[in-house]
């Protein structure tokens, strides 16, 4: 063999691995880390984004960025542009995405679609507010849109501040009535309560509905007519703080049934509620409700 294909061999032996300045060479695009801790790299913005977990919704809009948004779970806004997703059956979820054709896929959870799915999946769980922000700063960093970062930056600075101002202030104890047969309370564990908490309330436990007399009652909009049946139940509420004051407040059923779905409004409308003094210049989120007569 002459030496002219011998160092042929020798530089086709050597190209096998590309060298160690290459590999570690930053790649072009973004790498983002979703609520599950999967690290996720985007080539190029996506342009073609499928949304299969509602509460995804209301973020894409709010950033103005809705209009990549091709598919979304059914009852999801604008039906004449949207696929439609069936995102409570994963192998119908699967067969809908891929007549959709995203390059980008919310879901809730990291098995809301088969292992073998070839979809770049992003898993969208915020716990609070903070989380949904970086969810903001995420599309920010995607889509190259600085005003992004620097609002979810604002907005966060805004937040961590109110909680340190109600740390020192009084906790209010707080009854939700949701509707249902019978009527509802959110657990310790349910979402709003971690809201409430942060917003200087204390949710009081279904077991001690008996014994203990709330200061703020919360109920949806769409049925006020709930305190009845609260007061039917309890009727020693009558002699409640929350009566006597006229501190009962409605606010819209979605707020309270998917506090995550937009949880940094959730908090400034529960902190108007409990405390507006902390934040005087917000709107006012919820209204108070008439005074219900004792049977």
């Amino acid at each position: 063999m002459s030496k002219r294909w011998v160092g042929v061999w020798v530089l086709l032996v050597g190209c096998h691995r590309a060298p160690a300045w290459l590999e570690e060479a930053p790649l072009i695009g973004a790498r983002v880390r979703d609520d599950a801790g999967r690290e996720v790299y985007l080539v190029r913005p996506p342009q073609r984004v499928a949304l299969a977990t509602p509460d995804a919704v209301p973020l894409w809009q709010e950033a103005g960025l809705f209009s990549r948004v091709i598919a979304a779970c059914e009852g999801v806004g604008e039906a004449t542009r949207l696929f439609f997703l069936p995102c409570d059956d994963s192998l119908a979820l699967e067969e809908a995405l891929y007549k959709s054709h995203p390059t980008w896929v919310w879901v809730a959870s990291p098995g809301a679609l088969p292992p073998t799915t070839a979809f770049p999946l992003y898993v969208f769980q915020p716990k609070g507010p903070a989380d949904w922000l970086r969810h903001v700063r995420t599309l920010g960093q995607v889509y190259d849109e600085p005003l992004l970062t620097h609002l979810a930056d604002s907005l966060e600075r805004e937040y961590r501040q109110a909680l340190q101002k109600v740390q020192a202030l009084r906790r209010l104890k707080v009854v939700v009535l949701l509707p249902g047969e019978p009527l509802r309370f959110p657990s310790p564990s349910d979402p709003l309560s971690t809201l409430i908490e942060e917003a200087g309330g204390q949710l009081i436990p279904v077991e001690s509905l008996a014994t203990t007399l709330p200061e703020v009652v919360i109920l949806p909009a769409d049925q006020p007519e709930l305190v009845n049946d609260w007061l039917r139940l309890y009727p020693d509420a009558y002699l409640s703080p929350a009566l006597r004051y006229k501190r009962l407040f409605s606010i819209e059923r979605p707020v309270l049934e998917r506090p995550l779905a937009q949880p940094v409004r959730t908090f400034y409308t529960l902190l108007r509620i409990l405390h507006p003094e902390v934040s005087p210049s917000s709107p006012q989120p919820a209204e108070p409700i008439e005074q219900p007569a004792e049977d």
